[in-house]
């Protein structure tokens, strides 16, 4: 079992990895394709800390290996393999409740990631994947878990008007999310890039970086501004704006696919009196994800991607971290690992 490891900074190496699943409880997967997103390129350029494991932060397979008479996860199965453990050794984890882990460990950064052949994977964190989702699509479920959970705790109702911070591929995905939930998103999109990405996604109000963003979302919802708001860590706006556009009182997420630093003023928010909610994971909503794939509720055709293969994953993450320093930003990249 070999995969692409981080060693240090700027550092990535292929080496034999340890599995360290019994195999009692486990089933062995066929690694076929990876998701490369801003948080393993922050992890290779050391802006965020991490384990020295195996990079990549979604991915999919194929059943190799398995128990005897194990029911659904028979030899050949496509797969998707969730990308978090609870950590088993917190208090909610000893009270069995483990969609509040305190310490939850996250593919590529806690433990090894998808970029390798194969994995040894506990069964309970395998799904299969029906016919009608496709390797591209699956390569995005916990984004769409992630979307799920900030539409959860935002308690989003029919008819609401939600201001999305950040067009890129996650921000679109939340915005067609919302839209099939029956709301309305209004994006803010940084560059033509997004701004195009996003209409052609089907999104009725997008806002690009030339529009008057408070004079614009006061017009769509009649002066109430939005009680709403989703800030969206990997976008390169302002937090302080998302603090700004609110309405008083207002609901604010905090999210995204990464966890990079920022400073943040809360003078704003504490004047507002908003109510914020910081949303890191999709965890539970796996199931929902792969349900709202195979329904056609969301387009991912429009998607900006990048591709990879296996064999040029350092040069991959080289060119992926030089562009993050030039743009502060990167698109997700698929590699092919077959």
């Amino acid at each position: 079992m070999k995969g692409w490891k981080l060693l240090g900074r700027n550092k990535i190496a292929e080496e034999e990895l340890t599995e360290k699943e019994s195999p009692a409880s486990s089933t062995k997967v066929r690694i076929t394709k990876a998701l490369i997103t801003l948080s393993d390129v922050l992890r290779f350029s050391g802006d965020i800390s991490s384990e020295h494991v195996a990079l990549g932060s979604s991915g999919i397979g194929i059943v190799s290996e398995t128990q005897a008479n194990l029911f659904g996860l028979e030899k050949g199965k496509h797969v998707y393999i969730e990308p978090y453990k609870e950590c088993g050794e917190c208090y909610n984890c000893k009270r069995g409740e483990f969609a509040k882990c305190q310490n939850f460990l996250v593919a590529g950064e806690d433990f090894d990631g998808f970029l390798c052949d194969f994995m040894t994977v506990p069964n309970d964190k395998l799904f299969v994947l029906p016919a009608s989702v496709s390797d591209f699509e699956a390569l995005f479920i916990d984004h769409i878990a992630l979307a799920i959970s900030v539409i959860d705790k935002l308690n989003v109702q029919k008819g609401d008007y939600v201001t999305i911070l950040g067009a890129n591929n996650f921000g679109t995905i939340l915005a067609q999310l919302l839209i099939y939930y029956q709301a309305v998103p209004i994006v803010l999109a940084q560059g033509d890039e997004q701004y195009k990405i996003a209409r052609d996604s089907g999104i009725y109000y997008v806002l690009g970086q030339n529009d008057s963003w408070q004079k614009e979302i006061s017009s769509i919802t009649s002066g109430r501004m939005t009680d709403k708001v989703v800030f969206i860590y990997d976008s390169n706006i302002p937090i302080a704006k998302a603090f700004s556009l609110a309405a008083i009182g207002a609901a604010v997420a905090i999210t995204g696919v990464t966890s990079k630093s920022t400073a943040v003023s809360f003078s704003q928010a504490i004047k507002k009196q908003l109510d914020i909610h910081c949303i890191n994971n999709g965890f539970g909503n796996t199931t929902s994800s792969i349900n709202l794939i195979a329904n056609k509720a969301i387009n991912l055709s429009h998607l900006k991607l990048d591709s990879s293969s296996y064999d040029a994953v350092p040069q991959t993450f080289s060119k992926l971290a030089e562009e993050y320093e030039r743009n502060d930003s990167v698109y997700e990249t698929v590699v092919d690992l077959i």
